[in-house]
């Protein structure tokens, strides 16, 4: 079981925080190509020659740090926040969250403005800096696609109210809920911090204990919120850069299988159709 408890002297607005569902591939609905296909394609041209190929090449290698990017930007509920930020600010948000650094990526930005607006061609040793770059970030980053903190136990330092956090990336909203402790169920104290856990979903991922539907309080993840959700962010992306998942309890991978379950597409339950409206997971029908 992985806690994290936080110091007095920190900035972080929780005092513990306990994972109950990690997932990963979360990625915005209804697109097709990866940025992994996107490197792919970059590598295939980068096999024939002339200037049509290095521009080919360097343009999906482009594209291939931009979803990357994008993705990232997704799997964090930040879309609505990004919505209209030129790249470099995108990096600059991920920047924010301690996900990666932007220097290297501004520069590449600088040679795309060229190929776009200036018309001038980029080199071949460009180009294959630019595919070499653009494979090591998705080497890097592929650590930061899976294990997303989505749910856990958490104590408010503020107003000392223990609930369950959930960060929704379809919504771009973390919401608190109130939840009814199982009879029997007891405190710890972990570092000398108060904690609460218990399971909180079965192997079919229904719930094992009461929770409230109508968040206790939401925060949008917009820019009038941004001191109220960017240290819970920080603190999750650092839970990531952990690396220690060791749990007892359901984690899993936010695959199609799992998209369409929370649907309530695929299993009529109660508690997944509670899930479904607390979570607000809900097709888009666009």
């Amino acid at each position: 079981m992985l806690i994290v408890t936080y110091g007095g002297d920190g900035n972080s607005p929780l005092t513990y925080f306990i994972p109950t569902l990690m997932a990963g591939g979360v990625t915005p609905p209804g697109e097709t190509v990866s940025a992994q296909d996107y490197l792919t394609y970059a590598k295939e041209d980068l096999k024939c020659e002339g200037n049509r190929a290095t521009i080919n090449a360097f343009g999906n290698a482009k594209r291939s740090i931009h979803k990357l990017v994008d993705d990232l930007i997704f799997q964090y509920g930040l879309s609505t926040y990004c919505r209209r930020l030129p790249f470099p600010q995108k990096l600059g948000v991920l920047s924010d969250l301690e996900l990666v650094s932007p220097y290297v990526l501004s520069a590449l930005n600088v040679e795309r403005n060229a190929v776009e607006h200036d018309y001038v061609a980029p080199t071949l040793t460009r180009t294959r800096e630019a595919v070499d770059v653009a494979e090591l970030l998705l080497m890097a980053m592929s650590g930061f696609h899976g294990g997303v903190p989505y749910e856990g136990f958490c104590s408010l330092r503020q107003q000392r109210k223990h609930v369950l956090l959930r960060l929704n990336p379809w919504e771009c909203t973390l919401t608190f809920h109130k939840y009814l402790r199982p009879e029997g169920t007891r405190f710890r104290t972990h570092a000398g911090v108060r904690t609460y856990w218990h399971q909180v979903r079965d192997t079919a991922y229904q719930y094992l204990l009461e929770v409230t539907e109508t968040p206790w309080r939401s925060i949008p993840i917009i820019k009038q919120e941004k001191d109220s959700w960017l240290p819970i962010l920080q603190d999750f992306v650092q839970i990531q850069k952990s690396n220690k998942f060791d749990m007892p309890f359901v984690s899993m991978a936010l695959d199609e299988r799992f998209y369409e379950f929370f649907k309530n597409d695929l299993v009529e339950s109660r508690n997944v159709k509670q899930l479904d409206r607390a979570q607000g997971f809900r097709r888009d029908e666009g």
